[in-house]
């Protein structure tokens, strides 16, 4: 008798066991006849539709790779960006790809692992032209340099004139007054520090011509900083790396119209103007119209990619990333091999490929 029980009690936890492993594969063949209502907006390069249709993109050709991997059949239903969220919780669809996770979304919705991360970027011209260094010279910073550079020589002009106009009449003293001697100074002090050197004018006292060398030493130092300055000043951004959001004050700026570059200028109080579309806005840049616009790096260089007329160049900035992932439905069972299938696809050789189909980082891009 004893021995009957124990015999059913190792019994009980194998057929509670078995049965577990019988319900979950039971479960795996029932989603695999599930179609999965996948919802989609246009959204290039991530969502494109064509006249016809269909679609294609980086976030559509992921989901294609996850589905074969999951093995679940699914419908591509386009709806409205502004609906995506609700979409899940109305189950007018179990999946969406979703263009930005955000704090707020999370609270009613579950997302996927983070497939692809979008930085900022600006969008400016490659040269310059006449009209557009014409009004670099009206920049304040060009004349704040200036003025700075003429204070210095001033100083430095005054000081020879007042050493040099006792012992030096033909250069700096004789019948000159106190003003056009030091305009004197002035004049010697600029070829000086700019090496030209005429020869016109020069020092000839012990305490003029140690002035005049450390003047030199100073001057060369000074106008390799200067130089850099105003070649900034005059060329704007296209010498030099553009800071933000400081530079952006002092440049003539453009945004979509309700997009998240938008959102950030006017967060941090830049000046700027909108447009209804990027391909506008860039457009717009490249006629010189505006000075750059501030949009997603890989947006805006699958659109130049797609546009042989816009010679633009693109600079990433870190600020206001974006983080792209599928959204499902809270405590939806298909989340776990979501993930799994997504972490298979984007660690692969294959989805580099695909990134670098949809937005190449060609140099000077």
């Amino acid at each position: 008798m004893m021995l009957k029980k124990a015999f059913l009690l190792f019994l009980l936890p194998v057929s509670l066991f078995s049965k577990n492993i019988f319900a979950q594969a039971d479960s795996l063949s029932n989603n695999q006849n599930i179609k999965l209502m996948v919802g989609v907006y246009s959204q290039p390069p991530y969502m494109i539709a064509d006249d016809k249709g269909n679609w294609d993109g980086i976030s559509i050709r992921l989901w294609r790779a996850v589905a074969d991997r999951m093995d679940v059949n699914y419908e591509l239903k386009e709806i409205s960006r502004e609906a995506a969220v609700n979409a899940l919780l109305q189950k007018e669809a179990d999946i969406v790809l979703l263009e930005d996770v955000t704090a707020a979304a999370e609270e009613k919705i579950d997302f996927s692992h983070i497939y692809h991360k979008a930085s900022m970027g600006i969008a400016s011209s490659r040269g310059m032209t006449l009209s557009s260094i014409a009004k670099a010279f009206f920049n304040q910073r060009f004349w704040y340099i200036a003025a700075m550079l003429s204070i210095l020589l001033l100083i430095v002009g005054s000081i020879i004139y007042f050493i040099e106009r006792s012992s030096n009449e033909e250069s700096f003293g004789g019948e000159r007054s106190v003003v056009r001697g030091i305009g004197s100074g002035f004049w010697w002090a600029g070829v000086t520090m700019t090496t030209i050197g005429y020869g016109d004018k020069s020092p000839v006292t012990f305490w003029g011509r140690a002035v005049a060398l450390i003047w030199m030493l100073v001057a060369m130092a000074v106008t390799a900083v200067l130089t850099a300055s105003l070649v900034s000043a005059v060329m704007g951004n296209s010498a030099s790396k553009i800071a933000v959001p400081g530079d952006l004050r002092e440049m003539d700026m453009l945004a979509v119209e309700g997009s998240f570059a938008a959102d950030y200028l006017q967060q941090e109080r830049v000046a700027f103007k909108k447009s209804k579309d990027l391909p506008e806005a860039m457009k717009a840049v490249r006629d010189h119209k505006a000075d750059a616009v501030l949009n997603s790096v890989p947006v805006m260089r699958f659109t130049i990619n797609n546009d042989p007329d816009l010679a633009l160049k693109v600079q990433p900035v870190n600020i206001d990333p974006h983080y792209y992932a599928f959204g499902i439905r809270q405590g939806d069972s298909l989340r776990e091999p979501l993930n799994r299938a997504i972490l298979a696809v984007i660690n692969s050789a294959l989805w580099q490929q695909e990134l670098d189909r949809y937005v190449p980082e060609k140099r000077g891009r």
